[in-house]
């Protein structure tokens, strides 16, 4: 299985065989000497992360560079590191007894967050990210406690303290502060000098302390002016810690058991490979036939055909046509039954799709209102470019009236959370429309167009790597 791979330094997309793509990661980020069972927990996290990415799994990709798995920008895709480092055997030996594996969460690829050292513990995903991922909790670590960090003491100025936190300290003057273990006792007179003061474990006059201090008077305060900063750990605290881990392996653990420990309730299993036969693998879509039921208020034409008859004629084709290039596909509704918008909504983000697409019929009591249009969520690039590609097919192969791609507010555009398009395909109240919805085989030809444009919209991804 080959991943196209940006190469920001080259500005190129190459073509990279999958266990080199992860052997080369897997290296990177395990430099020096480590435990087999570390090196293959790295590569299944490595491989993990790459079939997130991949359409197969529902991946959109690199962002930046569409068509490409990843690029290797500095801290975009690859925060695992891409460099060109020589591999060792023992990698690739990891590589190869890990064959295809990943982690799943709820049928999907995790993000194997990991970092050095976590101190004693990892964090929970909300503490650093924001949110709950319920795969990212807290865990006890005691495996890490004999390794070092590097830079865990810190000294910073105030000053310094105040420009990189871009805060001010006020230093008051007058005041004498009584620090704990350091500056204790003070006895002052009401001139404000200091007549006696316990330093550290040792009472002093407030002229011996001038004298050996060679201070001017014993009028004198004190603040702190450079800080001390320890810490335990290095890190954000997410998912593994690769200290942690290694020493789980030396303690004789599997690679298996160590990302169970730092991953909660992950499964493993194969990574599926693409099939040329099974385009659209992986892709994962809503399709929703609008109105149904005996008492929805969908529009008729003059010679009664019903809306909702033809809206779920185009949609049934439809998904045979989707699932058999591999897409997996879920209907708001299969037959003539009422639903809500609301039910509609809930059903598509329970899925998570890809995209939701409703198909629906226009009227207009000006019967010379005729053609297509197609509406999307402003700000919505991806269900724009859908909508774009599935009029130009409707319009293009059918002879269809061309009315536009347009942005609406329409409740299942603004509540469904993935990309959303709603079609509506004719205006049943056009004699010449009717005309087309009432002829099956216009109605499977409008089913047909709408697939090739989101096959086409799907070859776009796959081949604009640039």
């Amino acid at each position: 299985m080959l991943s196209m791979v940006y190469d920001c330094e080259k500005n190129v997309g190459l073509s990279m065989e999958l266990n080199e793509l992860i052997a080369r990661i897997t290296g990177y980020n395990t430099v020096g000497e480590h435990e087999p069972e570390l090196l293959k927990a790295f590569a299944v996290m490595a491989r993990t992360e790459l079939a997130r990415r991949t359409f197969i799994y529902s991946g959109k990709g690199c962002e930046n560079h569409k068509g490409c798995d990843i690029c290797t920008e500095p801290g975009h895709c690859l925060e695992y590191g891409l460099a060109d480092v020589e591999v060792p055997q023992a990698v690739y030996e990891a590589v190869a007894e890990t064959d295809r594996e990943i982690m799943l969460f709820e049928g999907r690829p995790i993000k194997p967050y990991f970092h050095y050292r976590c101190g004693g513990a990892t964090e929970n995903s909300e503490n650093v990210l924001g949110n709950r991922i319920t795969y990212l909790r807290r865990v006890l670590c005691s495996f890490c406690k004999d390794s070092s960090d590097s830079r865990s003491d810190m000294y910073f100025t105030l000053l310094e303290l105040e420009e990189l936190l871009k805060t001010r300290v006020n230093k008051p003057e007058g005041i004498y502060y009584n620090i704990q273990g350091m500056f204790e006792d003070i006895e002052v007179d009401d001139q404000g000098k200091i007549n006696r003061i316990k330093i550290g474990s040792k009472t002093f006059k407030g002229t011996e302390v001038r004298e050996l201090l060679k201070l001017n008077s014993t009028r004198f305060d004190y603040i702190p002016v450079k800080f001390l900063v320890k810490c335990i750990g290095t890190g954000h605290g997410l998912g593994l810690c690769q200290c942690g881990a290694n020493e789980m392996a030396r303690s004789g653990r599997s690679y298996q058991e160590i990302l169970k420990y730092y991953y909660t309730g992950v499964n493993f299993v194969q990574m599926e490979i693409p099939d040329i036969s099974k385009p659209l693998k992986g892709v994962r879509v809503v399709l929703d036939a609008a109105h149904g039921g005996n008492d929805c208020d969908d529009n008729k034409g003059s010679t009664g055909i019903r809306e909702k008859d033809v809206n779920l004629e185009i949609v049934l084709k439809l998904k045979d046509l989707l699932e058999d290039q591999g897409a997996e596909l879920y209907l708001t509704r299969d037959r003539d039954v009422g639903m809500a918008l609301s039910d509609r909504a809930a059903l598509s983000n329970g899925k998570r799709p890809d995209f939701f697409l409703s198909v629906g019929q226009n009227s207009f009591p000006n019967c010379t209102a005729s053609g297509t249009e197609i509406y999307y969520y402003r700000g919505d690039s991806h269900g724009e470019k859908l909508a774009r590609l599935i009029i130009e097919e409707l319009s293009g192969s059918l002879g269809l009236k061309n009315r536009g791609v347009k942005t609406a507010e329409y409740y299942l555009l603004r509540e469904v959370k993935a990309s959303a398009v709603i079609i509506q395909m004719l205006y049943i109240s056009n004699p010449q429309d009717e005309k087309l919805l009432c002829d099956k085989s216009f109605r499977e030809a409008a089913s047909t167009a709408i697939f090739r444009a989101i096959k086409a919209y799907y070859n776009m991804l796959e081949n604009s790597c640039t």
